[in-house]
């Protein structure tokens, strides 16, 4: 059992009651004051016997309630046994010389046998040990329990009431068996303890529980009463009188009925109203459960505030999003999560809708900005209800980041304009070398009509030839871009360096190739782990650009190639000394269908953009820099794919 609620504090509490009280009148018994004991006699009516089992049962106590049932077994269970014993010598009319076997009583006070504990206080230290047995075992509160209890509860009160009500039948359940005060004081306050500390996890409500005790307590007492007057008129041998046709005998047993079966329906009543109140405190409680369960594992933040804005609750979404630990946020202004203006405007916004009822936000859905811990701003969807309570007007919101739908939107609009622009250049760029070559075919046509030869028909098939050339260009690049946008490959591991040199011995045959000097500066072990096909297009743009657009003026064009890691990250670098970029495009580079040469060099202008794509794919960047002399791209891709 768990220590720290309120009854169970009660419990230990009773413990050690009970260790005081039995220890005092231990000390009594064993100083054999007798002079004290003939002038309050009262103080020795716990005998010994009892106030030795009131010691191990608040031991018992004790260690029960601060989280150690096992050995509150063995003390327990020795005055469980001890107490048996005892309480068979009355209905058996022994004596099994238990009353004198720890001391022999110095004061009788006209017992007919001294030490030995009345028969109703040995049953109740029986119940009551057996309910700290059932428990330690358990290690839970239980049915059998609580009625052991229940009714030492019982008892004891009675006996309680009697003395003050001087009811001898109410403490004396058999004659010169009386249960002291001293005792019934001590049972009480341990059956309490045992009764309310975990009664509700039994389905019981603690109000129900003891409205019920008290109602049996009071039959219980009426039926004593009602014992006390037949020996009362027993031993005066006539009835005591109560009207024409009745006595006080025969009223008070028609009291007795009748509050019998009022108690009983409202005790019936009480337990149905109980279980109904258990039953839906139980539904309310798994819905309140499911609800949290569904909030807590919600992608979307949920907050309440009061009409302050004040912040009353969040989930975990809301720590995630904004970035707060939850006791960053609670009970602060809901202001924090907001950038200007919209913070500035907030309080006010809720001073105009408690006074005017109009409401801009409530009800309805928006998008907003939120702003994070470390001051970022971010696109969020808001909505926003009122919730009336009884006694208090908050609002719920939903909060759900966008940035990424943000990026989405505008990644389909970029897209959109690609695609129209792609749409309408290819188009003209396809239309143009066919219908250049249509033109052709037809003036070749007319010259072979009129007798023209192979040398004068030459000419103009180059130009078709040429022309047919630049569309397969076209349709190639156009291949490449496809593939930037769907292939889709698992990593592999590249050696850069024998890459970059195969790519370079390709590029040996083409216009410029022969004169173009290639400088690879790339460690040999260098290994890289990317997706080979768009790293391959990413090696033959760089190249291919750096060769094809040399400066035919320049004595010695060169090309630089290097590759590094720089704080992890992979770093290739193509610089030459060709044409370079005009400074006034330079803000077009990799964009679509954008020549910078088109008298050096055939293209379609799609190089650059294609670059740009591959390298995207994988994660990186590709940045341009102006040199004096031509021009250097370099391209970054990111660690967390490299060997």
């Amino acid at each position: 059992m768990r220590s720290g609620f309120t009854w169970e504090r009660l419990g230990v509490a009773a413990g050690g009651l009970s260790i005081a009280v039995s220890l005092a009148v231990m000390s009594l018994w064993l100083l054999r004051p007798a002079a004290l004991a003939k002038a309050a006699p009262l103080l020795f009516a716990m005998q010994f016997n009892t106030a030795l089992s009131f010691l191990l049962t608040g031991i018992a106590y004790c260690l029960l309630f601060s989280g150690m049932p096992r050995l509150a077994v063995l003390p327990a269970l020795l005055t469980a046994i001890f107490t048996t014993l005892i309480f068979f010598q009355h209905p058996l009319a022994v004596d099994l010389n238990v009353d004198r076997l720890f001391i022999t009583p110095f004061f009788t006070n006209n017992a007919a046998h001294p030490g030995r504990m009345a028969p109703n206080t040995a049953f109740c230290f029986i119940l009551i040990n057996a309910a700290v047995i059932v428990t330690a075992c358990l290690r839970r509160n239980s049915n059998a329990r609580l009625i052991c209890a229940a009714l030492v509860c019982m008892i004891s009160v009675t006996a309680l009431i009697g003395y003050a009500l001087s009811i001898t039948t109410a403490r004396d359940w058999l004659p010169l068996a009386r249960m002291s005060p001293q005792t019934a004081l001590c049972f009480f306050s341990l059956s309490t303890g045992l009764i309310f500390s975990g009664v509700e996890k039994l389905g019981y409500n603690q109000t129900i529980v003891a409205a019920t005790l008290a109602a049996a307590t009071y039959l219980l007492l009426l039926s004593l009463t009602y014992v006390e007057l037949m020996r009362q008129e027993v031993l005066f041998t006539q009835e005591l009188p109560a009207g024409e046709n009745a006595n006080a005998r025969t009223t008070l047993l028609g009291v007795l009925l009748l509050s019998g079966s009022v108690f009983a329906c409202l005790i019936v009543y009480a337990f149905r109203s109980a279980e109904n109140s258990r039953r839906m405190a139980l539904q309310l409680s798994e819905s309140q459960k499911r609800l949290a369960a569904i909030i807590d594992t919600a992608v979307d933040g949920f907050i309440t505030i009061d009409d302050r804005g004040r912040i009353l609750s969040i989930n975990p979404a809301c720590e995630r999003i904004f970035g707060y630990c939850a006791d960053e946020m609670l009970r602060q202004n809901i202001r924090m999560l907001m950038p200007p203006p919209y913070r500035d405007e907030h309080d006010q916004y809720l001073a105009n809708y408690r006074k005017t009822g109009e409401a801009k936000i409530i009800g309805s859905g928006r998008e907003a900005e939120g702003q994070r811990k470390d001051g970022s701003t971010f696109p969020v969807d808001l909505s926003i209800a009122r919730i009336d309570l009884d006694h208090q007007v908050i609002y719920s919101g939903v909060v759900r980041d966008i940035s990424e739908r943000k990026a989405y939107e505008r990644d389909i609009l970029d897209a959109n304009a690609e695609l129209e622009e792609f749409s309408y250049r290819t188009s003209h760029d396809l239309r143009s070398p066919i219908a250049s070559s249509l033109g052709l075919i037809a003036i070749a046509d007319d010259m072979i009509r009129q007798g023209a030869g192979v040398t004068e028909v030459q000419p103009v098939l180059s130009r078709i030839e040429q022309s047919f050339r630049k569309l397969d260009h076209l349709i190639q690049n156009i291949i490449y871009l496809t593939r930037t946008k769907m292939l889709d490959e698992p990593d592999t591991s590249i050696a850069v360096a024998r890459a970059v040199g195969e790519t370079v011995e390709k590029l040996h045959f083409t216009d410029g190739g022969r004169r173009t000097t290639v400088h690879i500066d790339i460690p040999e072990t260098m290994i890289i782990h990317k997706k080979l096909s768009r790293f391959q297009i990413i090696l033959d743009n760089l190249l291919s650009n750096a060769v094809k657009y040399h400066d035919p003026a320049e004595a010695s064009p060169e090309v630089f190639v290097r590759a590094s890691t720089i704080k992890g990250r992979f770093v290739l670098s193509v610089a030459d000394n060709g044409l370079g970029i005009p400074m006034e495009n330079e803000t077009q580079l990799f964009q679509m269908f954008k020549r910078f040469h088109p008298t050096h060099a055939q293209g379609s202008g799609l190089g650059l953009y294609i670059l740009r794509k591959s390298v995207e794919h994988l994660g990186g960047t590709v940045a341009y820099r102006r040199r004096d002399k031509g021009s250097i791209f370099t391209v970054t891709l990111p660690e967390d794919n490299r060997a």
